[in-house]
């Protein structure tokens, strides 16, 4: 007889573990061919990017679409269905015309679908869209969808300014103040303070108006507008009669809606400063296609704080058989033998071509006759070389970082100091389809400025900080796949303009590896009995003071080592005298050429310079005087720190 085996009666604890981990193993496979071989299950994978959408402001009316991308990152198709935008605030939302209502993906395969966003009322929209899918860890998903309230943003030049106007003689001057943002901007009040030698009415366009015409001063109201819808402007005419030959100055304020700048001021300062030219020293227009015409654009600019610059002409004093000035484009009345006008501070354009006939360079020399006080006739060499090959298309555009509107190549930006720029050449492009690549380059600045653009400047969108009051003027160039550079480079012109009533600027030469340490100090001499004293010298160590007079002052930059900047803001300022100091604090390696610049109502009004060699010396650089806005400069170093008052 055969004896059943112990195993057979009592299985062992062995077994029972195999027997476990076999079921298991059983579970979890099947055969998925049919063909009796078992395989692993597999499962789709949703994943989608982003899984959140912030929508830029849009006015109402318009809309703006953001896309979705949709992929199945598993081993089994994916079945995505039931797409809603849901909240009780999202109908502002909607998915894009043509959106399937279903998906089905293979491993791998993506969608795109795009999101609509078209507000209908003043106020924030926020919700989902939500989908389902047959991914087990994801049956039901939502990307959160976001866009803040459309709001208005006020725009307006900071300073308004006229040249030296004779007494008894009436001049004018239009700005406008423009709503940049994407809801109407209601106005409070606009309303004109200062010398009684200014006035201010508000022109009425007809429509008639040729380009570049103002309206006619006839048809002028003197009823502020009431709402300025997004994207529109209105034009406030400011107007000079003087009865002296002095320095005067006024303020516009406007009160809106505007959430960010409730107030806004615009300066208005007449009679002081002589007109000056500022253009570049040569025109290089790279390289040009033969048999193509290649155009650049020039600006002019008068960089007098007060008086206004006359062309008289531009014209090419040798073309080379190449180059010409586009007479259309001139500014003013040029092109009918008349003259432009350029205000303080202001530029005009103008556009030279070049039409290359042989691969050879070519030189020309183009004049500019002017009423500038120091040259009558300004040269500029232009220099292009002629190719065979297809150029880029270099386009940069800029706005001020924290704000929303996007500047381009054909507009001026204006911005405070201590701002950054952000700068953005994606909208460049090669007509032969290569992938471009950037150059930027920081053509001009304050001699002041140490500044740069960062992180790099190749990179695609950099930024650029502006430390000092002036003008910046950055410029782009792209190259293509095989190394031809545009033919037209990309210029923004930025000029940062101080605000409020008087702004000082402190700056320094550092010699390398020295670290020198300039302190300014700004002292109420109405109150103070001494310098380097709270509360009535404002310096690092008082850096917001309290006055209790109505007026705002602040230093906003103290540099401890590397030539500045390092300023004063004084807004609202009341009547009285104020003196401006700087103090040697430490290092010097050698000694440093230390630079004050003071402004008054927006407008340039002294600049000194001293050589300073070590601690403790104190220069005592200038008084300025309120409401006359005078300077009285002392330029006196004291060698054994602050004198007394």
């Amino acid at each position: 007889m055969i004896q059943p085996s112990l195993f057979a009666r009592r299985p062992s604890g062995l077994t029972l573990l195999l027997s476990v981990f076999l079921s298991l193993a059983l579970f979890a496979c099947g055969d998925d061919e049919g063909d009796g071989n078992i395989t692993g299950t597999d499962s789709a994978t949703l994943t989608v990017n982003p899984t959140q959408l912030n929508f830029e402001q849009v006015a109402i009316g318009d809309s703006i679409a953001e896309l979705i991308v949709i992929e199945n990152t598993g081993e089994a198709t994916l079945n995505v269905s039931n797409f809603q935008i849901q909240g009780e605030s999202a109908s502002a939302f909607s998915l894009a015309e043509g959106t399937p209502s279903s998906l089905s993906l293979a491993p791998n395969e993506l969608a795109e679908i795009y999101v609509e966003y078209a507000p209908t009322a003043i106020a924030a929209s926020s919700g989902t869209l939500n989908m389902r899918s047959n991914d087990p860890s994801r049956e039901s998903f939502n990307v959160e969808l976001r866009a803040d309230a459309p709001s208005p943003q006020i725009f307006t030049p900071e300073i308004v300014t006229f040249a030296r106007t004779p007494e008894g003689s009436e001049e004018w001057r239009v700005t406008e103040i423009t709503n940049i943002g994407y809801a109407p901007l209601e106005i409070d009040s606009i309303e004109l303070d200062g010398h009684s030698d200014f006035s201010m009415t508000f022109p009425q366009p007809t429509g008639e108006e040729e380009e570049g015409q103002f309206p006619d001063r006839a048809n002028d109201t003197t009823v502020a507008p009431e709402v300025i819808l997004p994207g529109e402007s209105v034009m406030v005419r400011v107007i000079f009669l003087p009865t002296s030959s002095d320095f005067r100055t006024a303020e516009i304020t406007i009160e809106s809606n505007d959430a960010e700048s409730p107030r806004t001021k615009v300066l208005i300062s007449a009679n002081s400063d002589a007109p000056c030219l500022e253009v570049d020293e040569e025109i290089n227009f790279g390289q040009a296609s033969i048999d193509n015409v290649a155009r650049r654009t020039i600006t002019v600019t008068n960089c007098s704080a007060i008086a206004e610059l006359v062309i008289g002409g531009v014209e090419f004093e040798d073309d080379a058989g190449v180059f010409e000035v586009a007479e259309s484009s001139l500014p003013g009345n040029l092109p009918t033998g008349g003259v432009a006008n350029i205000g303080p501070r202001q530029s005009a354009n103008f556009v030279l071509t070049y039409a290359p006939l042989e691969e050879v360079l070519n030189e020309g020399v183009l004049k500019i006759t002017s009423n500038d006080a120091a040259r009558q006739y300004t040269y500029v060499d232009v220099v292009g070389q002629g190719s065979l090959l297809t150029c880029p298309n270099a386009r940069a555009r800029a706005r001020v970082q924290g704000t929303s509107r996007w500047f381009d190549a054909s507009e001026g930006i204006v911005a405070s100091p201590l701002a950054t720029i952000e700068l953005d050449g994606s909208i460049s492009d090669d007509p032969d389809g290569t992938q471009v690549t950037y150059e930027w380059s920081l053509r001009d600045k304050p001699l002041s400025a140490q500044t740069q653009i960062s992180p790099s400047i190749t990179s695609e969108t950099p930024t650029l900080w502006l430390p000092y009051a002036g003008r910046y003027v950055v410029e782009l160039t792209v190259y293509d796949g095989a190394g031809l550079t545009s033919c037209e480079p990309a210029e923004l012109f930025i000029d940062v303009v101080p605000g409020g009533d008087i702004w000082v600027e402190l700056a320094w030469d550092t010699a390398s590896g020295a670290r020198t340490d300039m302190d300014l100090h700004y002292l109420n001499l109405e109150n103070a009995d001494r310098w380097n004293a709270r509360p009535w010298d404002v310096y690092f160590a008082n850096r917001n003071p309290t006055w209790n007079d109505g007026s705002e002052t602040s230093l906003d930059r103290d540099d401890l080592c590397c030539g500045g900047p390092e300023n004063v803001n004084h807004n609202e300022a009341v009547a009285g005298d104020y003196a401006v100091g700087v103090y040697f604090y430490s290092g010097g390696g050698g000694g440093t050429d230390v630079t004050v610049n003071i402004y008054l109502g927006g407008s340039l009004a002294q600049t000194l310079t001293r050589r300073m060699n070590a601690s403790p010396e104190f220069w005592y650089v200038a008084d300025i005087g309120l409401p006359e806005f005078s300077v009285t400069v002392h330029d006196e170093l004291f060698p054994d720190g602050y004198p007394s008052l």
